[in-house]
């Protein structure tokens, strides 16, 4: 092809290098290519380009022509002919993997976020499908059946479990001052439960409901599963209420946990507005672990393009599972794999991984309205779309999802459910 872009090598490495685990090279000559990506007609796989990998900048009109046509058992948008790849495919990965639509103008949430609402994949019913994955196998397909010299190895299911450890502990090592003041606050809101439970737990007599940590380990061991653990090491706020990072408790926790499991950073709140917070916090976990963090997720999934990335890059960290809606079960960026980000302001590749994750514990819960039992299904209808594109299905709970008190009773089965569906297809 002609001068290509940034564009192009990027969502070309990503589709080939990264998602198809193969090499590719670029070339002008269309006898010498298997897939001829321009509008001039070949005997070979054309693709005719709808222009977006040849800007710069963004434009709103590129998100006001997504209008999604059946293709095969998926579907897709820019259709740019009729041939074996009517639509294209590259532009469209594009679109979703780069977040396109977040550096246009939006309504943002209460907390200033990109909302799933303004997401077209949910605006057009497609949040559930991980439509980058499904163009891939669609890609692979035609290429093999075209030319026999051409084989690819096929990818496999895989499942990850993350806990964000917001509250290492519900009640215990937060100081008399936080401990008094929450037992009043449990009176005046009538939490019985709590105000039952937060003084036999302060005096030994009691465990504390949020230290999940053993059951969890115990469960890695019956269905052999990893769990990837953020902590959040911010100074207390509104939104940010773990215990000090200095409590010798809790430093002695995140030492046996980072022992046996990797560890990454929950940059708080507070740090999407103040970023020299990034560090801080980062160097934090660093000194406590005596290790190099590289892995992080934003708390309350805190993000702006670009804006949030770009700190996270230049403190240090390589890979972020941020990506993903708290209200929305789904795909945010329409793929169920890891991939590398593309900083659509100044048009260029970057070396930080995204992570996007599915499924989280609150969206059943409280957004869908759910019990648990139908968590259970939900939860597994999504997996099985990620088992059908061999994927990468990530989870997002909590310690506290764990813990069955208060609203969290009865999902430490949803939990359990879910890693024993994920084991039946490793």
């Amino acid at each position: 092809m002609q001068n290509p872009t940034n564009r192009h090598h990027y969502i070309f490495d990503v589709i080939f290098k990264e998602l198809c685990s193969s090499r590719y090279q670029l070339v002008s000559d269309i006898s010498e290519c298997h897939i001829n990506y321009s509008s001039v007609p070949s005997d070979k796989i054309d693709c005719i380009p709808y222009g977006l990998l040849e800007e710069v900048g963004v434009d709103h009109i590129h998100k006001e022509e997504v209008r999604f046509e059946k293709l095969e058992n998926s579907w897709c948008f820019y259709k740019t002919g009729t041939n074996e790849l009517s639509y294209d495919l590259f532009s469209a990965s594009f679109f979703l993997l780069s977040r396109y639509e977040e550096y246009l103008p939006f309504e943002a949430d209460a907390h200033n976020r990109f909302p799933a609402e303004e997401s077209v994949l949910l605006q057009q019913d497609k949040l559930g499908e991980p439509l980058v994955n499904h163009w891939v196998i669609l890609l692979k397909s035609i290429l093999e059946n075209k030319y026999d010299e051409l084989s690819f190895e096929d990818s496999s299911f895989s499942y990850l479990s993350t806990l964000d450890i917001d509250q290492a502990w519900k009640f215990k090592h937060k100081g008399a001052l936080r401990s008094i003041l929450g037992t009043i606050r449990d009176f005046k809101q009538c939490k019985w439960e709590n105000f039952k439970d937060r003084w036999p737990v302060l005096l030994g007599l009691k465990a504390d409901p949020f230290y999940q940590y053993d059951w969890n380990t115990s469960l890695e061991h019956k269905y052999h599963f990893e769990t990837l653990y953020f902590f959040l090491l911010g100074d207390y706020s509104e939104f940010d209420k773990n215990i000090s990072h200095k409590n010798k408790k809790f430093r002695h926790l995140i030492r046996s946990v980072s022992k046996h499991h990797k560890v990454g950073i929950h940059p708080s709140y507070l740090s999407n507005n103040e970023d020299r917070r990034v560090k801080l916090e980062r160097n934090r976990l660093a000194r406590i672990t005596s290790e190099t963090i590289e892995v992080s997720r934003q708390h309350f999934l805190m993000q702006r393009m670009p804006k949030t990335y770009r700190n996270l890059l230049s403190n240090g960290i390589k890979e972020d599972h941020t990506l993903g809606y708290s209200t929305h079960l789904g795909f945010r960026a329409g793929i169920a794999s890891a991939f590398s980000w593309f900083d659509l302001e100044i048009n260029e590749a970057t070396d930080l991984k995204l992570v996007p994750f599915c499924a989280m514990d609150i969206t059943p819960l409280h957004y869908r309205k759910e019990s648990p039992d139908e968590a259970i299904q939900s939860i597994a209808k999504l997996m099985s779309k990620v088992k059908e594109v061999n994927g990468l299905f990530v989870s997002l709970w909590h310690n506290e999802s764990l813990s069955e008190t208060e609203r969290w009773k009865g999902w430490r089965r949803v939990y359990e459910s879910m890693i024993k569906d994920a084991q039946l297809n490793l």
